[in-house]
């Protein structure tokens, strides 16, 4: 400690560690100091220490070490030595065995290095074959559903079409043909001219008047014969029935309902029931042969089924559109006049009548008929 006075009662102290010989930086109020501390302060020290000492590995000085062991006894001290002795040769093999330890760690280490490296390839050959096979899987199921989705779009497109051309086709138009000859003069013309204009906003196709010499046809049926033409019975049969089936499916399309005859179509063995007595049967077939000339039930049923049709002519051309069916018919004489022609009357019967005006009667009665589907189909079209 190093002390220097002032004129006052101050004094300056400096302190340095006598252990580490290095200054000591003390708190300020150090600075003043009274007369009794700096007479102990000032007082000669016992020892002093001139120089720094070493530290042992054990962390204490080696004189301190040295005053420790000259103060035990002998047997301890040989007794320490003895343990200090065992302790190094301790120390000696673990680190021979560490070291013994440290190779053999190397030597595995070197070899599963070794092995490794063989391994990753081959495992990573194996999971590229993998990826290969499961995206050429993958590539094979995306194919077929793509080919599965165009069959599909093929599938729809064409069902579309066909829906589209159905919606356009007329069904009564697409079972019933009815074909039948038509001489234009003027008079023709005009009168045909709004059945002209009906068919062809219920059609796709231009409309075709054909014919069969003097017949008319549906489904192409000959309904009538000729002394020339001698058209078999069981086509006329066939040709009525298919004209009962007409007229009994656009009464039904309308909602008609006649007051005294009902129509059973039955193929070529279609007849008429009366609603007035339920056994009553009206055939409209026939078989010809001398029984034809002598029994008039076939008569009595083309007058009926004429009866039927004049009742759907009357529902047709009810209300304001002026639409009529171009050929007047008599139920009671069972007769069809010619109102664009020669305006002569024909009847439907064939007891008493010639083959000709019996074939032109059925034509102008399938002409009507003809009219009336076209006329059905543009009001129920859509229905």
């Amino acid at each position: 400690m190093e002390v220097s006075k002032s004129s006052s009662t101050t004094m300056q102290v400096s302190f340095v560690c006598q252990r580490c010989c290095q200054p000591l930086k003390l708190d300020t109020s150090f600075n003043v100091l009274d007369r009794v501390t700096v007479q102990e302060l000032t007082a000669p020290l016992v020892t002093v220490t001139p120089s720094r000492q070493a530290e042992s590995s054990a962390g204490e000085t080696a004189p301190e070490c040295l005053e420790l062991l000259s103060n035990l006894p002998v047997e301890d001290e040989e007794t320490l030595l003895a343990e200090l002795q065992q302790l190094k040769e301790e120390e000696a093999a673990l680190v021979e065995e560490l070291e013994a330890v440290e190779e053999q760690r190397a030597a595995v280490a070197e070899d599963l290095a070794q092995c490794r490296g063989p391994l990753r390839e081959t495992d990573w050959m194996q999971r590229r074959l993998q990826y290969q096979k499961e995206y050429s899987e993958f590539k094979r199921q995306q194919l077929e559903l793509d080919d599965e989705l165009k069959s599909v779009d093929n599938q729809m497109r064409y069902c579309q079409i066909q829906l589209d051309r159905l919606k356009k086709t007329n069904v009564f138009n697409a079972t019933f043909h009815i074909w039948y000859k038509i001489t234009h003069t003027p008079r023709v013309d005009a009168l045909f001219s709004p059945f002209l204009n009906i068919y062809r906003r219920t059609q796709n196709v231009p409309v075709l008047f054909r014919h069969s010499g003097q017949f008319g046809t549906i489904n192409n049926f000959r309904l009538g014969r000729l002394p020339s033409v001698p058209v078999e019975w069981n086509e006329i049969n066939a040709a009525w029935g298919q004209t009962v089936l007409l007229l009994h499916a656009l009464a039904n399309k309308m909602g008609l309902r006649f007051k005294r005859y009902r129509l059973v179509p039955y193929g070529n063995h279609s007849y008429l029931e009366s609603l007035t007595d339920k056994s009553k049967e009206l055939p409209l077939y026939c078989s010809g042969g001398l029984r034809f000339f002598w029994d008039n039930k076939f008569d009595h049923a083309m007058v009926a089924f004429l009866d039927c049709v004049q009742q759907f002519k009357e529902e047709v051309e009810k209300g304001d559109t002026g639409f009529c069916l171009p050929y007047r018919m008599d139920v009671e004489k069972g007769k069809i006049e010619d109102t664009g022609g020669s305006g002569g009357s024909y009847s439907i019967k064939t007891q008493f009548n010639s083959e000709e005006q019996w074939t032109k009667a059925l034509k102008f009665m399938l002409t009507n008929l003809k009219w009336g589907l076209a006329w059905v189909t543009s009001q129920f079209y859509n229905r």
